[in-house]
């Protein structure tokens, strides 16, 4: 499977007083990896849909695994994976590198959701363009 790629370098700020990645950050990365996914495919993390509800993608679910650390400067390759798609759920995996070695791997899960009439906040399904968008970056993975 071939995985979206975006490459970001760390920063001072991303770094505890040792230089190193704070574990937190990863979190953030995976976050930017995964808006940068949304506009490759003409999608938003944010917006409203054309009747007007405001829509959202709530993380319910996210975790990382450490193998090595990054450091300030690094340049790092982060790969995204979408691993499925269900009708409002959309589960990514990461892979963080540098160069060929693994420093990390990561899985987030987020939900589609709407506000209706400026409401709390509840799932729906992924209207079909939204939807289409997205099995079209799967496709890519797997082209």
């Amino acid at each position: 499977m071939k995985p979206f790629v975006i490459t970001r370098r760390v920063e001072f700020y991303d770094t505890d007083l040792a230089g190193i990645v704070h574990f937190a950050n990863y979190y953030r990365f995976m976050e930017q990896a995964e808006h940068e996914l949304f506009r490759t495919y003409g999608l938003k993390i944010t917006g409203h849909l054309p009747d007007g509800t405001k829509f959202g993608w709530p993380r319910v679910a996210a975790a990382c695994k450490y193998s090595s650390p990054a450091f300030y400067d690094d340049l790092l390759e982060i790969h995204v994976r979408i691993v499925r798609r269900t009708e409002r759920a959309l589960h990514t995996a990461y892979e963080f590198r540098r160069g060929e070695q693994r420093l990390a791997e990561g899985e987030m899960t987020t939900v589609f959701c709407v506000f209706p009439n400026g409401e709390r906040m509840q799932s729906a399904a992924m209207p079909a363009d939204i939807a289409a968008r997205l099995d079209a970056a799967l496709a890519d993975q797997s082209a």
